[in-house]
């Protein structure tokens, strides 16, 4: 008797899943060991939270895992009937049910406890320290705030009212600008003269930093929202036709906090510039932002001599530039933030957020989605040539 064509393929499955079952465990496991190693390195800190609730998911996606490999494992043997204690055999068809009604339990309890945690339907509203500075703010801010001492869980209320915050459009950030935002706990600092912040904002007065050297001035105070403005501010978009190369990112940090060094005139390169910059014209040239949103920056510079075209953002890997239509070199300012080569004279800079690795993961999945296709082609034809044998 010819083996039926659904034991075959099962048991040409059964080869590969315990590899599989086993590749995605250990990868698990490492997952697990990893977070498990960051979370004893940081703790106590903000993203302890997180990192707990990591370890929690990726101990539960293991153990689904494991008992999911299990009754597929035992689905795709394909074992003899067995007796039962009442002498009651149990058929294979009857089995595979079993093993297929304890696969949709297991996926089933998986989504009650555990995945449904992805949709939410309750509004998600943001801190009330937010919603309290857009109140002191208005609807035109002029500059970038600076979020002291607010909660990393926080931060992303700035996106859902529309604050500019120098932490980006999120809680996620490059670790070179994480390492500059928080080179010196301090808001008066030089870092966020060079990030562009103009505002702090606090949920508790910020007394210690009301004095000294460049201190904070109080611009009013909303419900939980502390408003302070910053001594020093530099323009998001700016011309600079002065540079230092410094290629180790610590030793350019330290050089901004230097007392003696003046973002405002000069900036630092992790390497030298492919053009000609200055010398310093008499007239400072001008950067004008005419367009901006979170992926497309338009911006008019003027310059009387070759100089450097600064935009206080995140060289995020995927940022492309034009200078009057003419795709030029990103360099890296302040070792995480961009800069451009400008010809004297006026010209339109374009930044443009364009990712290639969005076009390789499209290719891989039109790619996986054709090896589908191919796959359940040759599967329905596979069993009309059964079907056709049989008869």
């Amino acid at each position: 008797m010819a083996a039926d064509p659904q034991d075959t393929r099962n048991s040409q499955l059964r080869v590969y899943w315990p590899t599989s079952v086993l590749v995605l465990a250990i990868a698990l496991v490492a997952a697990l060991a990893a977070t498990g190693a960051v979370f004893m390195a940081v703790h106590p800190t903000d993203t302890s939270g997180r990192l707990w609730q990591q370890i929690g998911g990726y101990s539960l996606a293991l153990a689904v895992v494991l008992i999911g490999g299990g009754l597929i494992w035992l689905y795709l043997r394909g074992t003899p009937e067995r007796t039962t204690g009442s002498d009651l055999k149990l058929s294979a068809q009857t089995r595979r049910a079993m093993l297929g009604a304890g696969l949709i339990i297991l996926v089933a309890a998986d989504m009650w406890f555990f995945a449904f945690k992805f949709v939410r339907l309750e509004s998600a509203a943001p801190d009330p320290v937010w919603t309290d500075a857009k109140v002191l703010l208005g609807d035109s801010i002029d500059g970038r705030v600076l979020p002291w001492g607010i909660p990393l869980f926080s931060q992303n209320g700035a996106m859902q009212v529309g604050i500019p915050s120098i932490f980006g459009y999120d809680s996620l950030e490059p670790e070179a600008h994480i390492a500059l935002a928080s080179s010196v706990p301090d808001p008066r600092s030089s870092a966020y003269d060079v990030l562009g912040a103009r505002y702090v904002l606090a949920g508790g007065p910020l007394d210690d930093f009301t004095s000294g050297d460049r201190p904070l001035t109080l611009v009013g105070q909303q419900g939980s929202a502390w408003l302070y403005e910053r001594t020093r501010t530099l323009p998001l978009a700016r011309v600079v036709s002065g540079y230092e190369v410094i290629p180790d990112g610590a030793a350019a940090i330290d050089r901004i906090h230097d007392p003696t060094f003046d973002p405002t005139t000069t900036v630092i390169l992790s390497e030298p510039p492919s053009c000609e910059v200055g010398p310093v014209a008499s007239e400072p040239g001008t950067a004008e932002v005419l367009e901006h949103t979170p992926t497309h920056w338009v911006i008019r510079v003027v310059t009387g001599n070759p100089a450097l075209h600064i935009l206080a953002e995140n060289a995020y890997p995927g940022w492309q530039v034009t200078v009057d239509d003419q795709p030029v070199e990103i360099l890296t300012a302040y070792t995480s933030m961009r800069a451009v080569c400008v010809p004297a004279g006026e010209h339109l800079v374009e930044w443009t957020y364009h990712p290639t690795i969005y076009w390789i993961g499209g290719l891989i999945t039109l790619g996986l989605l054709v090896l589908l296709a191919v796959a359940l082609g040759r599967s329905w034809y596979g069993r009309r040539s059964d079907t056709a044998a049989d008869s």
